[in-house]
């Protein structure tokens, strides 16, 4: 009879924070001859390849050979190497998924079974995820109000500086927001800017809201509110007048806790004032894709 190929198992279940996983391709006997299977890919998260011919965001890397795995003569197993990235996006409630599909096998003598098929369930990982909202109080509604949410984390000085994560969408819709995912981020220190961009609003009420996820569940949620006049305007990102939004609150992490939320700091002469409740040592300015102590993530937006 002919050797039968198929997956070791038709689902698998794993973390975004596992980082590298294996699908395995098996035989149920060994055959006499190296065997090359095509697969194909498919579900809802996003593998690199595809996403970099549409300059894309993606979810995983296939680090083995690409859309084809070897099972070596005499053996009974290939293995599809896959890496996970972590990232700033919270994912839906449900899994996303890696689908992959056996398509072709070099070898007649090879008998694909109807078990040609692997579903992966890609769990969000655990992490903390960052809101800013404006206008959502009794009466306030904030049509023109455009607000910018930065990080700050600590460089190779052991400065808080501005980091390259930011949530700039370019609306006046709130909120804005990311994802900190546990197991990349180091220990230490992190910060917040809360950037009043634009507004006829005066003063200008908002919420900053700290949700840990344990789990794909909120372990626990911490709501900071924080007030702006006109005067603490900032267009950031203005060539002549603009200057890098500045720390205004500030938050520890330590294993997987998250905690030690300060208050938000209101600055005295405007959001461009380097001046006010936190101390200045922290408060200082750096650009924005140079932070050697970051993990590099995938920066998506979903």
């Amino acid at each position: 009879m002919k050797p039968k190929l198929s997956f070791s198992t038709a689902t698998q279940a794993v973390n975004e924070a596992d980082k590298t996983i294996e699908a395995i391709v098996s035989l149920d006997k060994a055959f006499t001859e190296n065997i090359t299977i095509g697969y194909a890919l498919k579900g809802t998260a996003v593998d690199k390849v595809a996403a970099t011919a549409t300059n894309s965001a993606y979810d995983y890397e296939i680090t083995s050979d690409y859309l084809e795995v070897v099972i070596p003569k005499g053996e009974t197993t290939g293995k599809i190497e896959i890496k996970l990235y972590s990232d700033f996006a919270l994912e839906p409630a449900e899994p996303e998924t890696i689908i992959i599909a056996i398509k072709t096998v070099d070898n007649e003598n090879i008998e694909i079974t109807r078990e040609d098929e692997i579903e992966i369930s890609v769990t969000q990982e655990d992490g903390l995820l960052v809101v800013l909202e404006w206008g959502i109080g009794a009466g306030e509604t904030y049509l023109d109000v455009d607000m910018d949410l930065f990080l700050w984390a600590k460089n190779a000085s052991s400065n808080l500086e501005l980091t390259n994560v930011s949530s700039t969408r370019p609306s006046f819709t709130s909120p804005e927001f990311f994802f900190l995912p546990t197991a990349g981020l180091i220990d230490g220190t992190y910060g917040l800017s809360c950037n009043y961009y634009e507004g006829s609003k005066d003063p200008m009420n908002f919420v900053v809201t700290f949700i840990e996820i344990v789990n794909n569940d909120d372990a626990s949620t911490t709501v900071i509110n924080g007030s702006y006049g006109q005067v603490n305007q900032n267009k950031w990102d203005d060539q002549v007048n603009g200057i890098d939004p500045i720390l205004v609150q500030t938050f520890e992490k330590a294993g997987t806790d998250f905690n030690t939320f300060s208050s938000i700091m209101i600055p005295t002469a405007g959001s461009r004032s380097i001046t006010g409740a936190l101390p200045k040592e922290v408060v200082k300015q750096g650009k924005l894709d140079n932070l050697p102590k970051l993990p590099t993530w995938v920066l998506k937006s979903k």
